[in-house]
């Protein structure tokens, strides 16, 4: 559905002095707003019956003297299924414009504005594609050109055979300003190649995209039909739909479907295009979210290099209208799951990007009476219990990066209900959950729930008693208990520890075998890497089997994961591999880079669904983007807003240096090590208002000395106090640990038995 509205507004009689400032607000679920020359905007999609964002423009420069006209144009969707909700199309706006003498008059949305539903778009017998998931909520464009209708937006066009708008009933629905960056046309992209393949045009862009063709007829007569074929690779592969554009004829015209999130293409099969299609007729305009990108990451391995890269480009692309997706052709919906996966490179590269509390709020918002969530939000569609486990460590992880206590008070009623629901699923003699398996269709609005402990092409054994699940749900406890203790309730601060502990204990009693590996559930044989991957993760190993746990994983080679997997296991072996067994560093690294080798191979732009096959442009298999960062750089935050935050850095992978920044609400962390013959150097900076834990490791030296600058800080096994704000120094079995105020440091670390058998020498 089309939704056109038109208001006009006499200046030369409302307003009384040409210095004005006009402020226009926007807002509507699945639709764009439009000013006259002032372009098209995306507000966040979000549920139209519960709340959603709004932006606000200065559009003082628009206004021209004599009469002027507000105009919108809005584009519904009108058949989703896990994507979105489906509601009748609407829009609301409030425009104030204020005089030099201090007096203001306000322009409401109300039932004096005018609108038409008949639009020159085809809405009869859509056609669907894309598969499962997109079939449900891609339909191909069909736009007629004959029944365009000229110059609408202007003042003087005759809206009198329009009709009145209809007022919709919202009194449920909550408006906050948009925290989260807008989608806008990124870049545009000339054509690669241009051919002919008998009557059709072949058009290749050279890298997979998110966005739209714009494409430019000249010889077209009225009535004649274009169709646009999209597709994902080369050859024709991976077919992403098709748009139709029936001609106007009579001169140039332009075919430009800016809907939003569209599509995913690389090459175009253009029929019906009449004469010589020119390489300067066709672009294609890369659209995503307009974030702030401060975050990078660098090493001695250009491979790590390159998957990081492909990693944040592909997460990045993939957060479209304000909301965290994994594709624009089959899965455009936003799942609890993929957000962790992909939003966590947004955390750790983008400025001041507020996508996670959009998250937590839009699941938040439909949370089920019981107290789950859904696991596709905005849409309220479908029921995974694992995924519903990832709203409590997207809450905590929002709080970590921005501090924001009132967030954390708001959504505690909402986190109190969830974990009381998973409590009724504990068995009283082992502690552990078994949460109820259904199917993944059945649980639309309610219904049964599913199981995914490990999905997506890994052999791992999901449902019952499982090592995921419950290292999950350990973890949500934790995070439960620290958030209580934040906003100050400190019996369920101790009730949540407790239950926490109890679940640590249970898996470690029921599902650890030997002491170096775990079952995948128990009454099941199976011993899966990532289950023991899991544990590591969340700090579940005990201490005296860490070791072996580990060397148990390396000796199993490459476990079959698949792509949601990849996060837990990297994760999790890259936690254990700061100073671990000796090896194992490189066996993570190795392991990474293999992994990534044929999304690397096949296109270099962006990540695949799997490992080696699957939806392309799909950014589930992206978290890399901040893995390196929080592991081989090791910046990440203990507290909220990065008030104090960890420099913990992975130096046995095989690496000689590697380097980041990542942007916080204090300013940008950066650091840098470097391997030398001597020892290690690790450059560090730490903003204002902000304490650092640096951990500098020992690199299996006996006895090592540590200076910053010139002079000593760690001496002989003593903290030795000499330099401006380095507080205080410890030391474990693998690190000196210093705590470092803002500034910017280098601190150098040596053979300090080495250096005073030169020394001595030298004298």
């Amino acid at each position: 559905v089309l939704f056109f509205a038109n208001y006009n507004f006499n200046r030369s009689t409302a307003l009384r002095d040409p210095d004005i400032q006009i402020s226009l607000t926007g807002l509507e679920r699945h639709l764009l707003i439009f000013t006259q020359s002032y372009g098209h905007h995306r507000p966040a999609r979000s549920d139209p019956y519960t709340y959603g964002q709004y932006n606000s423009y200065d559009v003082t420069g628009l206004v021209a003297k004599g009469e002027d006209a507000f105009a919108a144009i809005g584009y519904w969707q009108g058949n989703w299924n896990d994507s979105g909700i489906n509601a009748e199309p609407a829009f609301i706006m409030e425009a104030i414009i204020e005089f030099t003498d201090g007096t203001t008059i306000t322009i409401n949305t109300d039932g004096t504005w005018k609108a038409l539903a008949s639009t020159p778009f085809i809405e009869s017998n859509p056609t669907y594609f894309g598969g499962a998931g997109g079939k449900d909520n891609r339909a191909a464009v069909q736009y007629d050109a004959r029944k365009k209708i000229p110059n609408w937006t202007s003042a003087n066009f005759n809206d009198s055979s329009w009709s009145d708008a209809k007022l919709v009933d919202r009194k449920g629905f909550h408006l906050y300003a948009q925290l989260v960056s807008e989608e806008k046309v990124m870049k545009e992209l000339k054509p690669v190649t241009v051919s002919r393949d008998g009557d059709d045009w072949l058009v290749d862009f050279g890298k997979c995209i998110n966005g739209w063709p714009k494409l430019t007829m000249v010889s077209n007569s009225a009535g004649s039909d274009v169709y646009v074929y999209y597709y994902q690779q080369n050859n024709n592969r991976n077919d992403a739909g098709w748009d139709r554009y029936i001609c106007r004829g009579g001169g140039t015209e332009t075919l430009d479907p800016d809907f939003g999130r569209h599509t995913s293409f690389r090459k175009l099969k253009i029929t019906g295009y009449h004469g010589t299609l020119l390489p300067s007729n066709v672009r294609a305009e890369w659209a995503y979210t307009n974030a702030n990108r401060k975050g990078s990451f660098r090493c001695s391995n250009g491979t790590l290099n390159s998957i990081y890269e492909m990693c944040e480009r592909s997460g990045r692309q993939n957060v479209q209208q304000g909301i965290i997706s994994t594709d624009a052709v089959r899965e455009q919906n936003q799942w609890t799951a993929d957000a962790w996966n992909i939003g966590n490179g947004i955390l750790y590269n983008d400025k001041n990007n507020m996508i996670f509390d959009k998250v937590v709020r839009d699941y938040a918002g439909e949370q089920l009476p019981g107290g789950d969530f859904y696991a596709c939000s905005p849409a309220k569609q479908f029921r995974i219990w694992e995924w519903s486990m990832y709203w409590p460590m997207i809450l905590w992880q929002q709080y970590l990066f921005y501090g924001d206590t009132q967030l954390l008070a708001q959504m505690y009623p909402k986190l109190e209900k969830f974990l009381n629901l998973l409590t009724t699923f504990r068995d009283s003699s082992t502690g552990l959950i078994d949460p109820p398996n259904g199917k993944l269709r059945l649980s639309k609005h309610g219904g049964s729930s599913s199981r995914f402990s490990d999905y997506a092409g890994g052999d791992m054994e999901d449902g019952g008693y499982n090592i995921a699940t419950n290292a999950q749900y350990y973890r949500n406890l934790v995070i439960a208990s620290k958030i209580s203790e934040i906003i100050g309730n400190e019996s369920n601060a101790a009730k949540y520890s407790r239950e926490a502990n109890d679940v640590k204990r249970g898996i470690n009693d029921y599902l650890l075998l030997n002491g170096d590996k775990y079952l995948t559930k128990t009454g099941s044989s199976q011993k899966h890497p990532l289950g023991s991957a899991w544990a590591l993760r969340f700090g579940i190993v005990p201490q005296a089997d860490r070791t072996k746990v580990m060397k148990w994983i390396m000796s199993h080679g490459t476990p079959d994961v698949g792509g949601y997997g990849g996060d837990a296991l990297y994760d999790g072996l890259l936690t254990a591999g700061f100073g671990g067994v000796k090896g194992f560093g490189r066996f993570t690294i190795n392991d990474i880079c293999s992994r990534y080798k044929n999304m690397l191979n096949g296109s270099s732009e962006d990540c695949w669904e799997t490992w080696d096959k699957g939806e392309y442009n799909h950014a589930w298999t992206s978290y890399a983007a901040y893995q390196f960062q929080a592991y081989i750089a090791g910046i990440r935050p203990t507290s909220g807003g990065f008030a104090t935050f960890d420099i913990k850095p992975d130096v046995g992978g095989g690496l000689t240096f590697a380097e980041a920044t990542v942007p916080t609400v204090k300013g940008n962390v950066k650091t840098r090590w470097d391997l030398t013959t001597d020892g290690l150097i690790l450059k560090a900076t730490i903003p204002a208002n902000t304490v650092a834990k640096v951990f500098i490791p020992k690199l299996n030296y006996c006895h090592v000395q540590v200076k910053e600058g010139a002079f000593a800080v760690w001496d002989n096994g003593k903290f030795t106090g000499t330099v401006a704000g380095v507080s205080n120094g410890t030391a474990d079995g693998k690190s000196v640990i210093l705590i470092v105020g803002s500034g910017v440091y280098s601190f150098t670390l040596s053979n300090a038995k080495l250096q005073h058998t030169r020394n001595n020498h030298k004298s």
